[in-house]
Order: structure tokens, then C-alpha cells, then sequence
């Protein structure tokens, strides 16, 4: 092989070498320092490396590189600090966790929560009592005990309260110049607490029944106002700590939100702070009504679950409850559901719901943007930390991930206090954090070491110089500009550039170049690392290190650009991250392929080529119940169906857990089912009793549909040629009419007559003659 080629391949391998090194890990040999090295994941520091090495080395170098007594290699450290048993009021276990961890490190933290079953209850009803709601006030009264008593049979330790709420007395929500606004009606108010959460159901009922209606002007009301004073008073309503709270909305209208004040002079945003004196709410108006974020951010911090009953009229409107679904998007846990105005389901609708809140848990987490907290659960799909469909009683495992993203310069800044909770309740588990960011090998300088010249002190194996001095051994001044060994300027990697062509090697060591731009920095050992080529900056959500990104909380990616949030992966109908069938990506789902079977839309909801699942093989056994087609007992021998439930028709809109299927049978008709699982994992089905068959006229009708069309054919026909001959002829006409305008005669006679008479001239008549003639002319008639 030639020589020249000989050498090009030498320098393409270490290249090569050198590109395998970059992408497999950080670039140890750069950092100059202790704290540097163990801040980088894959490095470690050896304080008397052997001869020709750095003391950062990759961790692959730790055996052959250093004597295992001189390394630094700060590790995991993981201590429970409290650790109760599961009881009735303790829910969460452990209940407080110490950990220390390095820099990019992952470290799971395993815990458990399980469902109290008599957990204590604060429900709260809040109610407008605007004068349209009067109906819905009688039926609370009287259903109030009734309502008390089945939430007793949740919890023996149950709490209720009341309070009331119509709206600002300014213009134009309400008339201030009026003492009442109605006949028999109260004076209009903002929010009062009638009933401090007790355990009294009949005294809640008197309260609600001798509350007063009122009234105001325009439609929508101040139920914003209510609920953040009954969340942020604590105190006058006796929300307890260990306790689910429960904050129910009623009303019949919409509610008025930030910025309407405005219309009434009230401009002073909402402070969320109580302002209640003698049970009433007196600054309504000075402080303008609260936003949505400010409702989900108290009721976040207070632990409240917020429900909305809203009142509807028989045969109205569903608008006023679709405003409080959009609403239930932003607040988080809150729910909503219809009462209507004449029934007396309002008790069923707050128990139901209280059902549907309990049976689940979502595990949240309280961090600082620099430290990365995933949850996950045993539960089925429970990558995000929620459980579905849970049992009083039941045990669910979760994994907390915890990993740093940042190390501070201030050592304070680098103990963090992580809470984990579920939404909703009191129970938490508090993780101390302490991200490594120094070695311990700091702690014990020598002062002034000879090895360091008399000019600095001997930490971790390296000097550190005093001010003006500089090198190995601190045996340079920064005021001479004498040169050693330039090659100890010079990256080991092939490429034989003096400080990575970034700078000048002065007393064998590299002096970075610097920046117009005091911000951008070059450094390292040899010049190699800066601030400010990472891609796209790290899109101002992240620090550029050595031309990495090290991002922030939430965001991940080359430059910082793909957010970790998995919210815009999660179909509000399923609850799941791309409804099980993907990965969520930069906030996208990449659906998968899994057997042939392919998923597509948004959140991978749509299966494009999925078989009928179990739709063909239930089919036998629904034409069994439905026309006995086989002997009753072979049926049950041969169906595994828990429950077979006949129904007149199918509701219209099909719920997300359940399959429905329309399948043929005989003489072209179909049958129509649905099936799902209960928690027992027991196979129901709903039949639609009534089959589905094409309609199939008589012969008479074909007969008649045959002769119709040849009829109507031949007169269509007929119809065409008398119009098409029609105007032919008027044409011919016309071009006739022309033809004998435009004609002219000459005059002339007949060739063809003979007039009676005939003249001829004798031609020697009067000729000059010298003979004179004996025999006269004579005239001859015809």
C-alpha cells in the first residue's frame, strides 16, 4: 500500500476514534478540576493518575488508569427518613426520603399508596341564589339529609357547609340603588357563609331552607368570587387537613371571570386572599373577579376538588354546562354534571361523582425546573402516574424518577425539597435532594505545597494557584510570557492544533481567546469547549456547555426544542398517552405498528386496519339468546358471556370502553351489540333487540318502476323531436321570408306572347328610281 495512503487512513481511524469518543460520551480529559469531572456522568477523578493521563478519566479507564484509593467517584446515596405504615389516615409510604445524586444521574424511588376506606369528607355547597334558582334551592332543603346520608355511607367521618352567592352590587351586574331586588328576595350580596362545615345534616338543612332568593341584572354571576373565598378561608369554613375536600358549585348560569369588573369600575385584579367579615365577603368591590388560574392554582395548593352542578331547564339549553365543561379543562380535578330543575337527583349526581374521584389517583410532584421528576404506577397504563378503577383497600406501586439537570454554584441551592402527592389529598411524600456537585477530596487542601511551587494549594491532586500564578505547579506568572513544551497545548487527538486553534499556549498552558461578546466564553484544557455553538442556542431553555445543551425541566432534545410534556399525547376521552398505541414525542404521538395492525390520528385513536376483535366470535351466542338457534345449555356451554342485557336501541353515543359490533346473519339482516368489561374483568353485552333489515318493496313495484321508465322514455323522446322540428321549420321559414324581400323584377315582356298585330317595313318604300313604278304599294292584314 502506498504511503500517502498508508497515512490517510491513520488520520481517517483516529477521526474516526475521536468521533466514537464525542458521541459515547463527555469529553473527561477537558475538565481541569474535580467538581468539573463528577458533574459529567461518565467521569471520574483520580487524584495521582499514572503518568501520561489527566486525572478526568472516563470511567472505562477506571482500573488500568488508577490505583482504586485515589479515585473520586461520588455515589447514589439513599436514606428513608420516615416511614409509617399504610393506616385509615396514612396513605402514602415512606413518607420522607434523603437522597444524593450527581448531575444527569436517574435514581427510582419506590413507594406506596393505598385507598383509605373511611378517609374523612368536607363537602361544601356553594349556591347561587339568584331568583331563578329557586326551585333547585327547595329540593337541596329537602333532599339535604338524604344527601348527608349517603355520603355517610362512604365515611362515617362526613362534614357539610353552606353558602350562598349572587353578584357584585355595582352596575351593571345588579342594581345598588334598590334595597331588595324582588318581592319577599335579600338584598344582593357577593358570598356568604351560611354553615361552617359541621357534621349536622339537619341543621344544613335549615340553613338552606331559610336562606333568602335574591336577584341581579345581568345573566352571568359571581360564582368565581364564592369559591376562591370559600377555598382561601380556611378557617371560616373548617376545611380539616387529613380530610377530601369537596367544593360543589350549583347554578343555573354562567359565571363571570377576570377582567369583567371592569364594566363596574372594580379594576384591581384579585388578590386570592380572604376578605370575609361576619361570614360575608366584603371586598368585592375593590377586587375584580378571579381567573381560571388563579381557581386551579388555590384549589391545587388547598387540596380541593371542585365540582359543578348546574341546573337545567326540561327541554333547554346544554350551553350553560358545556361553559363549565371548557372550565373543568383548566381546573385541575374538578368535574361537572347536569341537574335538573324539577328532580331530585342532585344527591345522586354529588355521590356519583365523589365515586368517579375516589375509585382514581393521579400522583403529582412539587419540583424546581432543574430537577426531572417522572412518575409511574403498577396500575395499567399508569406512565403518567394515574390509576384507574381502584378498590377501597388496594395497594398501588409507584416509581418516582428523579433526576438533576443542573449543578449551582451556590452549595445552598443544590438541596432541594421534592413533594410528591396524589391531587386532591393531604398525604405526601417529601424528598430531600442533594445534587453532588463537589468531591470530597476538597475538603482536605494541603496550604502552600511545595508541588505547587510555595504558589498554591495542593487540592485533589492539582494546584490551585494563587492570584498571577498559573501551570501544573503553579510555576508561571501570568506577567512573563515565556513558552514551555508547546505540544502540552496540544489535544491528544490527532488533529495537532495548538489550543484547538481557540488560543495561545503560554507556559504550557492554553490562554483562551475572548469574545466581543463578554457572555461567550472559550475554555477547557485545550481550548476545545464553548458556551455558545450549541444548536439553536439551546433555545434560551437550557446552558451550553462544550457545545452540549443542558436543559431544563421540560425540554430535551440537541438544542433544547422537544418538550418532555406528554399533556398534548393524552386523549382527554381515553386518559391514555397516545390512547396505549404510541410513544409520545416532542409532545406528538408516533403511533405504532403492532402485527400488521396500524393506528394513526392525533393520539393513535384510530385503527386502520383492526379485525372486529371479538365482534365474529360473539355472534353465535347473541343468535342464541336472541333466536334460540342452539339447545339453552350448549349456549351456556359454549359462551363465557357474564351478562347478556336486551335493550329496545343502543344509545346514540357510544362510550370510549366499549366495543361495538354489527354483525350478519341470515336472510341479509344484522344484528347490532355492544361489550365491555367490568372491574372484574367479566365480558357484558347490551343487544339491540330490534334487527337491522334492508326493506325490500314488492314485485308490483319493480313492474310498475319498468313500465314507468319506458313510458316516460318514449315521451321524453317524442317530446325532444317536435321541438327539434319545430325549429327546423321555423328556420326554413325565415330563411324563405328573406330570400323574397331580397328579390328584384326587371321590367320586360313575355317572350312567349304574340301581340295580334305585326308591322313590316317595305325596303324599297320610297327608293329613288328612274323606272317609275306601274303597280302601287299596297298594305297586307294578317
Amino acid at each position: 500500500m502506498p504511503e500517502n495512503s498508508i497515512v490517510q487512513s491513520s488520520l481517517f481511524f483516529l477521526f474516526l476514534i475521536s468521533g466514537i469518543k464525542e458521541i459515547n460520551g463527555q469529553d473527561c480529559e477537558s475538565k481541569e478540576t474535580c467538581d468539573q469531572c463528577v458533574q459529567e456522568l461518565n467521569c471520574l477523578w483520580c487524584i495521582s493518575p499514572k503518568i501520561g493521563y489527566s486525572h478526568c478519566l472516563n470511567k472505562s479507564q477506571r482500573d488500568s488508569q488508577c490505583d482504586i484509593s485515589d479515585i473520586e467517584d461520588p455515589n447514589v446515596a439513599y436514606t428513608i427518613l420516615e416511614q409509617e405504615l399504610l393506616t385509615e389516615t396514612q396513605q402514602i409510604s415512606p413518607q420522607r426520603v434523603q437522597l444524593k445524586l450527581r448531575k444527569n444521574q436517574k435514581y427510582e424511588i419506590k413507594f406506596q399508596y393505598r385507598q383509605s376506606t373511611n378517609y374523612p369528607i368536607d363537602l361544601y355547597y356553594v349556591m347561587d341564589v339568584s331568583h331563578s334558582m329557586s326551585q333547585s334551592k327547595k329540593r337541596l332543603a329537602q333532599l339535604g339529609e338524604k344527601l348527608a346520608k349517603e355520603m355517610q355511607r362512604r365515611t362515617t367521618n362526613f362534614r357539610i357547609g353552606f353558602g350562598s352567592f349572587v353578584d357584585k352590587l355595582t352596575l351593571p351586574f345588579a342594581n345598588p340603588y334598590l334595597d331588595v331586588p324582588c318581592a319577599g328576595c335579600a338584598p344582593t350580596y357577593n358570598f356568604i357563609n351560611h354553615l361552617s362545615l359541621i357534621n349536622n345534616a339537619t341543621l344544613f338543612a335549615e340553613e338552606v331552607s331559610k336562606t333568602k332568593m335574591s336577584g341581579n341584572l345581568d345573566t352571568p354571576e359571581a360564582g368565581l368570587d364564592a369559591i376562591m373565598q370559600a377555598i382561601v378561608c380556611k378557617n371560616e369554613i373548617g376545611w380539616r387537613s387529613n380530610a377530601r375536600h369537596l367544593l360543589v358549585l350549583s347554578t343555573d348560569a354562567v359565571s363571570h371571570i377576570a377582567g369583567d369588573g371592569k364594566l363596574g369600575g372594580v379594576i384591581e385584579p384579585n388578590d386570592a386572599t380572604c376578605h370575609m367579615e361576619n361570614h360575608t365577603y366584603t371586598k368585592g368591590l375593590q377586587y375584580d373577579y378571579p381567573s381560571l388560574s388563579q381557581i386551579n392554582y388555590v384549589a391545587r395548593q388547598n387540596n380541593i376538588n371542585i365540582i359543578f352542578a348546574i341546573v337545567l331547564k326540561a327541554g333547554g339549553s346544554t350551553d350553560v354546562l358545556k361553559h363549565y365543561q371548557a372550565i373543568c379543562n383548566v381546573i385541575e380535578n374538578s368535574k361537572s354534571g347536569p341537574l335538573y330543575e324539577h328532580s331530585d337527583d342532585v344527591v345522586r349526581v354529588i355521590a356519583d361523582i365523589y365515586d368517579e374521584i375516589r375509585e382514581s389517583v393521579k400522583m403529582t410532584s412539587i419540583e424546581k425546573k432543574d430537577v426531572s421528576v417522572n412518575i409511574s404506577s403498577s396500575c395499567p397504563n399508569g406512565s403518567d402516574g394515574l390509576c384507574n378503577n381502584l378498590k377501597l383497600g388496594q395497594t398501588v406501586n409507584f416509581t418516582a424518577t428523579i433526576e438533576p439537570l443542573i449543578c449551582q454554584k451556590n452549595d445552598t441551592l443544590n438541596k432541594k425539597l421534592i413533594r410528591i402527592k396524589p391531587e386532591g389529598l393531604e398525604d405526601q411524600l417529601i424528598i430531600d435532594l442533594e445534587v453532588i456537585c463537589d468531591c470530597e477530596c476538597a475538603s482536605k487542601k494541603d496550604i502552600a505545597h511545595s508541588q505547587c511551587s510555595d504558589q498554591g494549594d495542593l487540592e485533589c491532586g492539582i494546584c490551585r494557584c494563587y492570584e498571577g500564578r498559573f501551570g501544573t505547579n503553579c510555576h508561571c506568572d501570568w506577567t512573563e510570557s515565556t513558552s514551555e513544551d508547546p505540544n502540552l497545548c496540544v489535544k491528544p487527538d490527532g488533529r495537532n492544533e495548538t489550543c484547538s486553534g481557540q488560543g495561545k499556549c503560554k507556559c504550557g498552558k492554553c490562554e483562551c481567546k475572548l469574545r466581543s461578546d463578554p457572555r461567550e466564553l472559550i475554555y477547557g484544557k485545550y481550548c476545545e469547549c464553548d458556551n455558545f455553538s450549541c444548536p439553536h442556542k439551546c433555545s434560551s431553555r437550557g446552558t451550553c456547555d462544550c457545545g452540549k445543551c443542558n436543559c431544563e425541566n421540560g425540554w430535551t432534545g440537541e438544542g433544547c426544542d422537544c418538550s418532555t410534556d406528554q399533556s398534548q399525547c393524552i386523549n382527554t376521552e381515553s386518559k391514555e398517552i397516545c390512547s396505549g398505541h404510541g410513544e409520545c414525542v416532542c409532545g406528538q404521538c408516533e403511533c405504532k405498528t403492532h402485527e400488521d395492525i396500524r393506528y394513526s390520528g392525533k393520539y393513535c385513536e384510530e385503527c386502520i386496519n383492526c379485525p372486529a376483535q371479538r365482534c365474529n366470535e360473539l355472534k353465535p351466542c347473541i343468535e342464541c339468546e336472541l333466536y334460540h338457534t342452539m339447545d339453552s345449555t350448549d349456549c351456556i356451554k359454549n359462551c363465557s358471556i357474564s351478562s347478556i342485557n336486551i335493550v329496545e336501541k343502543l344509545d346514540e353515543v357510544q362510550r370510549e370502553d366499549v366495543k361495538r359490533c354489527r354483525v350478519l346473519i341470515k336472510e341479509d339482516c344484522a344484528i347490532l351489540f355492544e361489550y365491555n368489561y367490568d372491574v372484574e374483568k367479566n365480558l357484558l353485552v347490551t343487544v339491540q333487540g330490534e334487527k337491522i333489515c334492508p326493506y325490500l318493496p314488492a314485485v308490483w313495484v319493480y313492474v310498475l318502476g319498468v313500465v314507468g321508465s319506458v313510458l316516460l322514455a318514449g315521451l321524453v323522446t317524442l317530446i325532444i323531436w317536435k321541438l327539434l322540428t319545430t325549429i327546423h321549420d321555423k328556420k326554413e321559414y325565415a330563411r324563405f321570408l328573406d330570400e323574397r324581400n331580397q328579390t328584384i323584377w326587371g321590367t320586360g315582356e313575355n317572350p312567349l306572347y304574340k301581340p295580334g298585330t305585326s308591322h313590316f317595313a317595305n325596303p324599297v318604300y320610297n327608293r329613288s328610281s328612274s323606272r317609275k313604278s306601274v303597280t302601287p304599294t299596297k298594305s297586307v292584314n294578317n
